[in-house]
This record gives structure tokens, sequence and C-alpha cells, in this order.
């Protein structure tokens, strides 16, 4: 049986999908790849199980508004592609559908990460499981291995391969009679997800004490952060950078003018398309201050059930389908992700030797340490413009780091404290070590 807690009775679901064959689906991050990758798939779940599903798309700088006009006027799809930011906002309206029968069913299919970080986080946050991971995207430093080779420069290992490491590698690629620069520098919406990570380096892995108070300004962060600042300000990326999103640093690494890339997994497939292997390569995320090692893993998207669906088994059953082991593959092969399944079959580019191992290589990491969000509560008003725009104002000058990291936290422990003060036995978010 299939299902989640509280709503309906199960019967009820049942008889709500006997009375509709078809449900709405939409993608918060649509592309060609994506739309045919879905629509294929759905004809298949239609011929195996009857039920016709309808492909919805809002472009993703448009989805947040339009998520929130359409749950406010209970219109949400019945299922729908969810980023982790949302979390807070529509748990806190009761627009989702929790999981946990799923769950129960199910889990022994999922890889660990998935049950020991992605859905224990979720239950840590907001009491429930709410939704099921499309697939994992896993950071890395990708970086220019034919320019080190050229300048004869050994980039450390192991616990060597530190914060400072990776900014002095960055220094070291720099040259700019050359047209060269270290860093694929993100300055616009976004940004600030890498200085989170850098940061959180420093607080192994912690976003607040246990009283709620954000500890991402304390004095040994204000001075990381004035390091990251002075990559910029020093002339080590294009001064455009302070206005670069996600498209502008991955093309900027591909054409040879940077030569690091921060970023997720699903990079691995687009330079694997346009650079030739000896030009290229990835490194693990730098180790924390103490030596161990973050690792920075998300879902690009997860699949969650509207609570406003009228037609629950067959949404959940639609999920059930998208995670089945042959269609995840064939999604994550398209997307440049890590299946989220324990099953992945002999697929070569999951193997040692495939353009994927250096990602997989971190999950499957000892003791490794997965850091926590900024909490569950609404923080999409802070990703959608505080967040970057405090960073940028700092690269320009016209505040201080300090200054910056304190509006941020300030903001920050605000909404947990609030969070804390208002569910009485709630605890703040810790991070999770899977054994």
């Amino acid at each position: 049986m299939m299902g989640g807690c509280g709503g309906k009775k199960q019967e009820d679901v049942k008889a709500d999908t006997e009375e509709s064959t078809s449900i709405r689906f939409m993608d918060v991050s649509p592309s060609e790849a994506r739309e045919n990758y879905y629509k294929d798939t759905f004809q298949k779940f239609q011929e195996e199980t009857g039920i016709e599903v309808i492909y919805e798309s809002v472009p993703w700088d448009d989805a947040a508004n339009k998520l929130t006009v359409l749950g406010t006027a209970g219109q949400l799809p019945d299922v729908l592609t969810f980023t982790e930011s949302w979390f807070g906002q529509f748990t806190e309206a009761e627009w989702l559908y929790p999981l946990d029968e799923y769950v129960e069913e199910h889990e022994d299919e999922y890889n660990e990460v998935v049950k020991g970080y992605t859905w224990e986080q979720q239950r840590q946050l907001y009491g429930h499981v709410y939704a099921v991971p499309d697939a994992f995207q896993v950071s890395g430093i990708y970086y220019r291995k034919d320019w080190a080779k050229e300048i004869g420069y050994e980039i450390p290992t192991g616990d060597d391969w530190t914060w400072d490491a990776y900014l002095e590698l960055i220094k070291a690629l720099t040259d700019k009679e050359k047209n060269r620069y270290g860093n694929s520098f993100r300055g616009a919406r976004g940004g600030f997800d890498c200085v989170q990570g850098y940061l959180q380096g420093i607080t192994i892995g912690k976003m607040y004490d246990e009283e709620g108070n954000c500890l991402l300004n304390s004095p040994e962060c204000v001075d990381a952060f004035a390091k990251w600042c002075d990559i910029y300000r020093d002339g080590y990326v294009p001064e455009d950078s302070v206005n670069w999103g996600f498209a502008e640093m991955v093309d900027n690494f591909a054409s040879g003018l940077t030569g690091t890339l921060w970023n997720d997994s699903e990079v691995a497939l687009t330079l694997s398309q346009k650079m030739s292997d000896d030009e290229w390569g990835v490194l693990p995320v730098p180790v924390c201050k103490d030596g161990t090692r973050i690792i920075r893993t998300s879902n690009p998207y997860s699949y969650v059930v509207s609570s406003q669906t009228k037609n629950k088994e067959a949404a959940i059953e639609l999920i059930d389908f998208l995670s089945r082991t042959d269609n995840n593959m064939q999604y994550c092969l398209q997307t440049g992700a890590i299946p989220v399944k324990a099953d992945v079959g002999d697929d070569e580019n999951y193997g040692e030797d495939g353009i994927y191992a250096p990602f997989v290589a971190q999950l499957n990491q000892q003791d490794a340490i997965f850091p926590t969000n900024y909490g569950p509560f609404d923080v999409t008003d802070l990703h959608q413009e505080t967040l970057h725009v405090e960073m940028q104002k700092c690269l320009l000058g016209e505040q201080t780091e300090q200054e910056t990291l304190d509006i941020l936290s300030n903001e920050l422990s605000s909404r947990m404290k609030k969070h804390l003060e208002e569910n009485p036995g709630s605890k703040v978010p810790e991070p999770i070590v899977i054994q």
C-alpha cells in the first residue's frame, strides 16, 4: 500500500483515483531534454498503469512566485519538482502531503545517503518526509588540469587539501597576460551558496548554536569571508563576475577564461562534451579546519505531492515510477546526476574510471559530515535576493565583511529563534554523519 501520513483514509484515496485517471505534473526547471524525458516516461507510465500525466512547466526564475499563487488559490498540480529552499514556506502553509508510509515501505530500495541524510534531515526539520529526491548533485572543484601541468603546480591531497590550499590554487592559475583567471566566481543569485559552504568548513557543518544564534559572523568566519572576497577584489577573477550566475560560471570555465569552478556533478556532463579529458579534472571539496570533510550534496530537485491533489495514490505511484532504477538511471545520465537507488547496475559512468567517479567516492567516504541548511522556516526571499545582494555590496566596497555577515546572521538568528519559540520542543538542525 502506498500513501502518506494524515489526510484521507486509504480507501478514500483509492476512490479518488478511480474517479479520475489523469494527474498534473509541473517541472520548475524546464529544458528541452527534461521535457522530452518526462513526456516519454509519462507515456510509459500511462501504458503500464492507465493513468494519464499532464505535463506542465514554469521557468525557474518565475517558479517560486507561480507556485505561491497556485498554492494560495488551491490549484497546485498533483506532483511537482521541488527545491529545498521552499520546504519552510510550503510546510507552514500545509501545501505538501507527507510521504512517511511510502518511505517506510520502500526505504530499503534507496541508497544510504537518501535514507541517512535526505530523509533524516526532513524528519529533523519538518517532522515528516515530504519529498523523494530525483537524484543527487555532489559538489566538487573542477580545475584546469592542463594549466596546472603547464606551470608545474602540484596540488595538495588528503588533509593538505584545505580551503587555504584552494585559494592558493586560484592565485597560481591566474595569468592575466594569457587572459587566464583562477576561478569562475559567482556574484549573482546563488553566489552566497559558495560562501556558505566555505564558512561551514569552519563551523564543521553547523549553522547555529543551541540557542539559535547563527555562527556565520564569528571572527574566524569573518576572516575567511574576507579571504574569499579578496579573490575578487585582488583581480584573481574577472571583474564582471560580480554579476555571474550559473551559466556564466560554466561557460567561462569551458571556454578557457577561468581555471577552477566550484559546482555540482551536473557540470561534468557539460564539460565532457565541450572539453577533452586532458584539459580538466575534479578535486574533492577541501577539508574542514579539523581535518574532517564536509560532503556538500543536494537533490537537484525532489518530487513532492500537493496536499491539494484529489489523486494522492496515483501521484505517489508516479513518484515511485520515476524513481524506479531504469527510469532514474536514464534521468541521471541525461542531467549529470547521481542515482538515488542502491542498485545502479553496471553503468560505466559511475564506475572507477567514469566521469562521476570523484563524486561517488565522496558520497562513499566514511564519517563524512553532511552540513545543515538554513533552517525549517521559509528562506525563499533570502535566496531570491538578500544573500547575494548583501554579498555584492561587500565585494563592491559598500560595506565591510563584518557588516555583511552581521546583517545575514542577525536575520537568520531572528528566524531561527522565532521558530524555536513558536514550536516548543524543537531544536536547531544539526549536521548528520553517516557511519
